[in-house]
């Protein structure tokens, strides 16, 4: 099991895994959109607007997420040294992601009782439910966790002497920002100040199962976890 603890959190299994969540997704949002609307993860929507800076047509941009993924494969197999995927490593890790979503949900079903919040998703379908929370999972976990996660750890880095500052520091300023993001755009959540900072402790969870599990873990256990709350 010592091989599995470190292949799982590993790059070459994160980028792997991230294609079924990704491919997933798609195909959610194409059986769930309707002639009036077309449903996405606003942390999906943010990367596609990058993305079409670059002249890429929107129809296109699917395709273009899952060749960035198969791409990175062989990079990430490289600089993951002496990792080797094992199909029922796979299996193992949606076991662990299910359980973590269980634990998770459990604690912050817990704060929201006291808090007197309630835990109700959008008024959506179950198809689209799903692809927001599949979305979530895969999307939020990308920019809050990796990419503005470590960003912010090496921006503090020449500032802060002790690392352990730097990473409580990095957690908390991205779990911040994690949490206001969902206060931010055309469908963007009614600001409440409970709700605020229930959404802050969710990133500092996360960001904690990420510094120790990875990100396909943390990806999945997110997924899973908005499921449980929005289907």
């Amino acid at each position: 099991m010592s091989n599995y603890w470190r292949f799982s959190r590993s790059a070459y299994y994160s980028v792997v895994a991230a294609l079924p969540l990704l491919v997933a997704y798609e195909i959610l949002v194409i059986l769930s959109q309707s002639r009036y609307w077309n449903l996405r993860n606003a942390a999906d929507m943010w990367i596609r607007t990058f993305l079409m800076a670059f002249d890429l047509q929107a129809q296109h941009l699917a395709f273009v997420m899952i060749g960035i993924l198969f791409a990175l494969i062989p990079l990430a197999k490289y600089y993951s040294t002496g990792v080797r995927l094992k199909v029922n490593y796979f299996a193992l890790m949606l076991a662990e992601a299910f359980v973590y979503s269980l634990l998770l949900g459990g604690l912050l079903q817990s704060i929201l009782r006291l808090s007197g919040l309630s835990s109700g998703g959008p008024g959506n379908g179950p198809l689209q439910n799903l692809a927001l929370s599949l979305g979530a999972g895969l999307f939020e976990e990308i920019i809050f966790r990796v990419l503005l996660l470590n960003l912010l750890f090496l921006i503090l880095k020449p500032f802060l002497k002790s690392k352990v500052g730097v990473a409580v520091a990095s957690v908390l300023v991205s779990s911040f920002l994690f949490s206001i993001s969902h206060y931010i755009g055309t469908m963007a959540d009614q600001w409440e100040w409970y709700s605020f900072m229930f959404r802050w402790v969710a990133g500092l969870l996360f960001a904690f199962l990420y510094f120790m599990r990875g990100f396909a873990i943390t990806a999945y256990t997110h997924a899973l976890y908005d499921i449980w709350v929005l289907v």
